[in-house]
């Protein structure tokens, strides 16, 4: 794949800086130091951490990159236990992929690619509870998440009694073209845990736009797609469409329901050391078959000045390659919080900047302190991991201002 095409990917977004204005101004981005983080524990298993779950009882479950798999801390930071290995025997985990965004019955649960199933965690000790999503409509195989192609990441989420998980389309062509196609085409199936039956919510590739009308021609290449999608309340599934740069919104029955207009993003024009920083581990992985650990840091820099070298063209071209957001959250209250793309941040990333939408509308810049990472998001509260000086991790939250 040349480099011009190495990106073909979606759309660029940063928006302006802060600069510590006055919290009490609304228009203001509202920063939050790093004195307000509230450290609940670590253990010297973390390392890092995919994702995690904070349930109504004050308890917190990570989603760990190794093994163990989960660890868990009480409301106090007492710990919880730290279990879950990998393997196909019957307490093993051949390949978790996500929590269960939202819960079930007041517990943690992590989907399971190759199980094709959801396994509540947060009881160790208890016997093991398992959700099948096996069924004609959905067999193993179909989820796949479509957040981003380098990873195995699925986002799946609770939406009332139901769960939801990603469907692509089967590619009707071959080859690269044929998975962008599914990716775009994908469903949002719902799931009744209690009988196993399926029914499509919502038929994505039907309802947005294909963005890439927007990239520039090229050779070979081909749009990596984000598909962003979040619960948005009891009855409300809301997903990112970057054609009218809207957030759509779905409810329950799988009808369209008022979208929310997104602000214009300023950010139109990308360096090619910017561009090859956020490819690069397309790059890797072509070069490797993987994507981290398999090259030292001399040759990373090595090939990361080469492929500089090698972008070809206009700064506003380069722009339209990239996603506009790489993450997109909601609180329970249906707070909106979206994760702007940061060319300066390397990879396919965000920075520490999040845009916050409130349930009326109102739209704020919220700069969250360096070396937090958000994961979830509270009425009051964003929890996440904080790593120190020295690059110890610590599950952690920061809670958010009145009003």
């Amino acid at each position: 794949m040349s480099l011009r095409l190495a990106a073909a990917l979606s759309a660029t977004t940063l928006f302006g800086g802060c600069g510590g204005a006055p919290a009490d101004d609304p228009g203001a981005p509202l920063e939050l130091s790093a004195s307000e983080i509230e450290v609940l524990g670590t253990s010297e298993s973390l390392a890092v951490v995919q994702d995690l779950e904070a349930l109504a009882d004050g308890s917190v479950w990570v989603f760990n990159s190794v093994e163990p798999y989960f660890i868990g801390f009480g409301r106090d930071g007492e710990s919880l236990g730290a279990h879950g290995r990998a393997g196909g025997g019957p307490e093993e985990f051949p390949m978790p992929s996500a929590f269960l965004a939202g819960g079930w019955e007041g517990e943690a649960w992590v989907f399971d690619l190759r199980r094709h199933a959801m396994i509540r965690i947060s009881r160790p000790d208890a016997d093991r509870a398992e959700i099948p999503l096996r069924s004609e409509s959905l067999p193993p195989g179909s989820i796949r998440g479509g957040m981003n192609l380098l990873s195995p990441a699925v986002r799946t989420a609770r939406l009332g009694g139901e769960i939801i998980v990603p469907r692509p389309r089967p590619p009707g062509e071959a080859g690269m073209l044929g998975l962008r196609l599914s990716l775009l085409g994908s469903d949002l199936v719902a799931v009744d845990p209690e009988t196993a039956g399926t029914r499509t919510l919502v038929t994505l590739g039907d309802v947005l736009d294909d963005p890439s009308g927007d990239f520039v021609p090229s050779e070979g290449g081909f749009p990596q797609w984000y598909r962003l999608w979040a619960p948005c309340g009891d009855n409300l599934v809301r997903a990112y469409d970057r054609v009218r740069n809207q957030l759509r919104g779905f409810d329950g029955s799988g009808s369209e329901v008022a979208p929310v207009d997104l602000p214009p993003v300023p950010f139109t024009e990308v360096s090619p050391r910017q561009f090859a920083g956020a490819v690069f581990e397309l790059r890797q992985a072509e070069l490797t078959g993987d994507v981290r650990g398999r090259l030292g840091e001399a040759d990373r820099q090595r090939l990361l000045n080469q492929m500089a070298q090698g972008v070809s063209g206009s700064p506003q071209e380069l722009a339209t390659y990239l996603p506009h957001y790489v993450d997109f959250r909601c609180s329970e209250d249906g707070t909106i919080w979206l994760h702007p793309f940061d060319p300066d941040a390397g990879g396919l990333n965000g920075g520490p900047r999040w845009l916050r939408i409130s349930p009326d509308g109102v739209a704020r810049d919220v700069h969250l302190p360096d070396r937090f990472d958000a994961l979830r998001f509270s009425d009051s509260r964003i929890w996440g991991v904080y790593r120190d000086e020295l690059d110890v991790p610590s599950v952690a939250s920061i809670p958010l201002p009145a009003g």
